[in-house]
């Protein structure tokens, strides 16, 4: 995986390709980065599709009520409206306007479109840092869309159609900012080291109902940032990091305290994947890191020496371990309790690396994005009146809709349905397939009675059954499994209390690890990777609070 990769990549880099990042670069993305999350309600909402428990970030491209938004899959192929999320969990039904599965985009139509809506600019490619916006699988109620700053691999060629992004984990027919805001391109399928991005006159060659829709082609204003060196054909597959993105981090890594407050605890006789970044929190060896991914035996790596260590206590409701080594001096992590605007830089250390035998490198950092807090319990989109279900499992056969699973002490099984029970009707509305069972349920609402006219053994029966809240189970990842995952998710991502979301792409054995603001401060810790380009991560409140418990109920070491 390329978050691996990473502390190889100067022996994949020509001397002509090293690139100098400055903090006058940094502070100009991030001033674009606050001034577009701002733009973000007004030029950006959350879809989705009925049946499909994915949500995407789709674009405003007219003021009457166009997106611009990814494709997403139907129910069994067959055909299902796309539904625009709004942040009191209601949705509407969009009108598709045009689909295409080989750009991964979709042309839709809001019917009654609201007169707030703010179209976005269409620019030419003149810069090689560029703003990619993400929802995660599953989103909660009224959260908006998080951005992740990307870079080109290098220079693009005359006769370029695509774009080719460092990051491996962006989804299908995401948007392409650049750094002023304007629409650039669209993503294509993950490569294994980076992502395609078609640009906007090669995407309305494709899709030409576009080209009456999107605004004619501007050039942005924008700074004189480093851009990505030319490369050959030849070069240009030796290029696994971008010469700015390479940059950029080591930058940012520079930013952090000296030294860093931090250390790899690591699961003893168990592989180098199997460990997790502690936080020092007292000088005299006590470690924070998250409890779940610890075993009975652990080792922390610290300045460059192996200690044995001691799980002290743990914290169920955060998800945080004590642990102690035999070891006084060590630096200690300093807590900022206020948090910087949306859409500011942050980044986080990154200590576990594929170059050595060990798999413990020189640190580096990676680079993300703070969104917003995430309040604890929120519901998702898609847990409201306007989400039902029968509360079973049906499989779709020729002859018609089967249940093949009912949990007990639910409506569905005391009304009398049974696995087997093909379904032919609902309030005598004829359901042959799942489309149509998702159809007819969006438009119930939770504890309605519906009469369900089922076949059992060749006899016809009618049943009562009361609708429920359906369990949505988002994916591991948040991507296709079968066009590889970039990441590795935590295995515990909920519940916590109050949490930072933010977009730095971190893996599950990145935890555990502070993540700090550009001037070195530790806004949070991170305690869960969630899918790709995000994470979670404590308040310095609950932080407090947690250790408190920690403490008082640790054992003497």
């Amino acid at each position: 995986m390329k978050s691996l990769l990473i502390a190889a990549a100067l022996a994949t880099l020509l001397p002509a390709q090293n690139v100098t990042w400055t903090r006058e670069d940094e502070a100009y993305v991030q001033k674009s980065t606050t001034e577009l999350a701002a733009k973000l309600s007004d030029q950006m909402v959350i879809v989705g599709r009925l049946g499909i428990p994915d949500t995407r970030p789709a674009v405003v491209i007219s003021k009457n009520g166009h997106l611009l938004a990814p494709s997403l899959p139907s129910i069994d192929g067959e055909d299902a409206p796309y539904l625009l999320y709004q942040a009191d969990g209601t949705r509407i039904e969009l009108t598709t306007v045009a689909e295409n599965g080989k750009r991964f985009v979709s042309l839709l139509k809001i019917k009654n479109p609201s007169p707030d809506l703010v179209p976005v600019r269409v620019a030419e490619v003149i810069d090689h840092t560029v703003i990619v916006p993400t929802t995660p699988p599953i989103a909660s109620l009224g959260e908006p869309p998080s951005l992740f700053v990307d870079h080109l691999e290098f220079a693009l060629p005359e006769d370029a159609k695509a774009m080719r992004l460092d990051g491996v984990f962006h989804p299908r027919g995401a948007p392409v900012f650049d750094l002023s805001g304007a629409l650039i391109g669209t993503t294509l399928k993950a490569r294994q080291t980076n992502t395609p991005a078609l640009m906007i006159p090669w995407l309305i060659a494709d899709i030409p109902e576009l080209d009456s829709i999107l605004a004619d082609e501007t050039v942005s204003d924008l700074a004189d940032l480093p851009l990505a060196p030319k490369a050959t054909k030849e070069e240009a597959r030796e290029i696994s990091v971008s010469p700015i993105t390479w940059a950029r981090q080591r930058f940012v890594q520079n930013s952090h305290p000296n030294p860093l407050p931090c250390v790899l605890v690591s699961n003893e006789g168990a592989q180098a994947t199997h460990s997790v970044i502690g936080t020092i929190i007292q000088s005299e060896g006590l470690i924070l890191t998250k409890a779940s991914d610890l075993g009975p035996s652990l080792v922390v790596r610290y300045n460059g020496k192996n200690y044995p260590a001691i799980l002290l206590s743990t914290d169920e409701e955060t998800d945080l371990a004590l642990v102690g080594i035999k070891e006084t001096g060590m630096p200690v992590v300093r807590w900022k309790d206020e948090l910087p605007a949306s859409g500011s830089i942050v980044a986080s250390p990154i200590l576990l690396q594929e170059s050595t035998d060990e798999m413990v490198a020189e640190a580096t950092s990676y680079t993300g994005i703070f969104s917003h807090v995430l309040k604890k319990g929120l519901p998702s989109v898609h847990a409201t009146s306007q989400v039902t279900s029968l509360g079973l499992t049906t499989e779709q056969l020729d002859s018609g809709l089967k249940i093949a699973a009912i949990p007990p002490d639910t409506p569905a099984f005391e009304s009398g349905l049974s696995p087997g029970d093909i379904i032919k009707t609902l309030n005598d509305r004829p359901i042959q397939t799942r489309t149509d069972l998702t159809a007819f349920l969006d438009r119930c609402e939770v504890g309605e009675k519906v009469t369900a006219g089922i076949e059992r053994g060749g006899a016809f029966k009618s049943l009562e059954v009361e609708l429920v809240s359906p369990i949505i189970i988002p994916p591991a990842t948040g991507v296709n499994s079968a066009s590889g995952i970039s990441m590795i998710p935590s295995i515990r991502r909920a519940p916590f209390p109050d949490v930072i979301v933010h977009t730095v792409p971190i893996n599950a054995w990145d935890c555990g690890s502070p993540i700090f603001d550009l001037d070195g401060n530790a806004l949070g810790l991170n305690i869960a990777a969630i899918s790709p380009a995000r994470a979670v991560a404590l308040t310095p409140k609950d932080i407090r609070a947690a250790t408190e418990r920690l403490l008082a109920n640790t054992r003497a070491f």
